[in-house]
């Protein structure tokens, strides 16, 4: 349990440089660090449960493509403001690390078995934020027929 604290806090800390590198503004840098501590916490619960790295990345991916959106409509900022950092805690850096060591010393077991965790996060991220923006624009789609609908009753 302390190891995963530890990692969610580390993982607030990296959210938040990131926030600041990126240049987020003053009043959406709390909100852009919550989203990557959620979505961090997510990944570690989900993952416990599943034991699935896919899964565990797309849910969290998921989760905090959602919280990017609530944020942008509430804070009125681009969703980018707070998708962008929020999913860095996710990214595969060591996997990919021990991907790219694998294949500069050859040694084909370590670039197999990392190069299979890098690509199955990184299509768990990308398909949790394309899954999660397909059915942002379907709402607001259904949404915008219904106002539409009561503007010609």
């Amino acid at each position: 349990m302390k190891r995963e604290i530890l990692q969610i806090i580390m993982a607030g800390i990296g959210t938040l440089g990131f926030s600041i590198y990126f240049r987020v503004s003053e009043k959406n840098v709390a909100a852009s660090t919550i989203g990557g501590v959620v979505g961090f916490a997510f990944y570690l619960l989900v993952y416990k449960l599943t034991d699935s790295l896919f899964f565990a990345n797309f849910a969290a991916a998921f989760l905090i493509y959602l919280y990017s959106e609530l944020c942008a409509r509430i804070l009125k900022a681009p969703s980018n403001v707070f998708l962008v950092p929020g999913i860095i805690p996710l990214l595969p850096g060591g996997a990919l690390y021990y991907t790219m060591y694998g294949i500069v010393s050859s040694d084909s077991k370590m670039l197999y078995r990392n190069g299979i965790d890098t690509v199955i996060m990184t299509v768990g991220i990308a398909t949790g934020i394309v899954v999660g923006t397909v059915i942002i624009n379907y709402l607001i789609r259904i949404n915008k027929k219904k106002t539409a609908k009561k503007e010609n009753d």
